[in-house]
């Protein structure tokens, strides 16, 4: 018995148009729900690399102000102040007479200053940076304030606060400033306000005592009587 070839044409079933649509709407759910689970991937990757990039920068700042502290000069004249800006206070932290301390290259300018001060940010936040001038020649002039954004170099990002304060060893008293040329202190207090943290992050840095010079009296010995 010879079968046709259009025998098996004519078995043969096409997909309704019900089922293509069915078939269709299974593979959106589907597409749907991988789509779903590698952004929530892809976010929560990213929400680990922010936190340990923010970790990097909150540890790497933290080092900085501890070796700076510990090896600075004897000479160098410091000053803790709060400048004010467009209505908003700024503490800084100003060294001067110290030019190799907080330098990120080679030291060139030896009448450089340095400075860490709070930088105010778009969106309200703020960030802890570094910055690099020359002192000027005249009183009116004010090398900070007319520095280029630029010019800063930023350590920690997306800070709602920060609060710098010096130990009187004096008078036992934490200072919010410190006058210029005035007395060393023999700590300083760093507070960093994270957005997603109501309670600051402390950290105290001892500071190397100034040098005082002791004159150590000498004894003369008497001549002895001539014969």
């Amino acid at each position: 018995m010879s079968i046709s070839p259009d025998y098996f044409f004519k078995k043969r079933k096409a997909f309704s148009l019900l089922e293509v649509m069915i078939a269709i709407a299974i593979l959106a759910m589907l597409a749907g729900s991988i789509y779903g689970v590698l952004k929530g991937v892809i976010q929560m990757t990213a929400g680990m690399e922010e936190a340990r990039s923010r970790q990097q920068q909150i540890e790497g700042i933290l080092e900085l102000c501890r070796r700076t502290f510990r090896m600075m000069p004897a000479n160098a004249i410091w000053e803790g102040r709060l400048r004010r800006q467009d209505g908003k206070v700024l503490p800084e932290i100003i060294i001067r007479d110290a030019p190799e301390l907080l330098a990120w290259q080679k030291v060139e300018d030896f009448d450089a200053i340095s400075v860490l001060g709070m930088r105010p940010q778009i969106g309200g936040l703020y960030s802890l940076s570094l910055l690099r001038v020359t002192q000027a020649s005249e009183l009116s002039q004010n090398p900070i304030a007319t520095a280029k954004s630029s010019d800063w170099l930023t350590l920690v990002t997306d800070l709602s606060k920060i609060e710098w304060r010096y130990y009187d060893p004096r008078s036992g008293l934490w200072l919010d400033e410190l006058p210029a040329g005035g007395l060393r202190p023999s700590a300083v207090e760093l507070k960093l306000w994270l957005p997603e943290e109501e309670e600051p992050l402390v950290a105290v840095f001892w500071v190397v005592p100034m040098a005082t010079q002791v004159t150590v009296p000498i004894e003369r010995e008497e001549a002895a009587p001539t014969p």
